[in-house]
């Protein structure tokens, strides 16, 4: 109840920056690009190079509290720590009126769920499976450095015209033993664990969105399950399965790949 009070207060007191205003003396705001779990989110010009960058601001929610203070600082540290042209490239901290702020790399594109649903974006069975596999490069990359994304989602991959590239580390974390046994003691649902398999539970979604682009919706028909209503192989059935646990579960990144370039072939 405490919780939802302090969300509910937060959304009326916190504004969001206005555009014009300059931050720090060097980054000036141009647009709000949006609010996720632990930060707001604008585009800013840095007066002293002209180059666009992001600036993330801690939100108020989170500010007021040790763990979210703590996470955002935590969030930083593993964008500092991700050298990889698939993610946004980190640049400076600092305050703007005690709200703690960061700068990262402006990514020109557009995200998976605008070129989904403002786009139009249709994707066959062979460019899903495509595209899952470019994602999942950079998901073996950060499992390689012991850490976890845990928001794979359509919003957070953006096309940029060439390539993938994966943003928000905000509910990143880094792989720990121990949070494994915890998890399988406690049988922690799959979407809140810090394991290799959120984010494999995150890649399959990725994937049902991109197949999803190719079926068509009868208002007047009866809910299906993703397995009837889509027309996929086999193959690809296969691999969803095992992402969502619904068969034995992958345990890695090449277990993966393997199956993708068995559908592909």
């Amino acid at each position: 109840m405490f919780k939802r009070s302090v969300l509910f207060f937060s959304y009326l007191l916190e504004k969001p920056l206005s555009s014009e205003l300059v931050i720090a003396d060097k980054y000036k705001v141009v647009k709000h690009l949006g609010m996720g779990s632990y930060g707001h989110s604008y585009l800013v010009i840095d007066l002293s190079t002209q180059q666009k960058k992001v600036l993330k601001a801690l939100r108020l929610h989170k500010r007021i509290t040790k763990s979210g203070r703590r996470g955002f600082e935590l969030e930083k540290e593993l964008l500092k720590s991700i050298d990889h042209p698939g993610f946004p490239k980190y640049f400076e901290a600092g305050m703007i009126k005690e709200i703690p702020f960061y700068t990262m790399e402006y990514i020109e594109g557009k995200n998976f769920e605008q070129l989904i649903f403002s786009e139009g974006w249709t994707i066959t069975e062979p460019e899903a499976f495509k595209l899952a596999d470019e994602l999942l490069t950079l998901i073996e990359h950060l499992h390689h450095m012991n850490i976890i994304h845990r928001d794979i989602r359509i919003p957070n991959v953006i096309y940029d015209g060439t390539k993938i590239r994966l943003i928000d580390l905000g509910l990143g974390r880094y792989l720990s033993h121990d949070l494994e046994v915890e998890a399988v003691t406690k049988k922690v649902d799959v979407r809140k664990g810090v394991n290799f398999q959120v984010d494999f539970y995150g890649l399959a979604h990725f994937l049902l969105f991109l197949l999803y682009t190719n079926y068509s919706f009868d208002p007047h028909e009866k809910e299906k399950s993703w397995e009837e209503e889509l027309n996929i192989s086999s193959s690809a059935k296969h691999i969803i399965r095992r992402l969502l646990e619904i068969d034995i579960k992958y345990d890695s990144c090449s277990q993966i790949r393997k199956d993708i370039k068995k559908l592909l072939i």
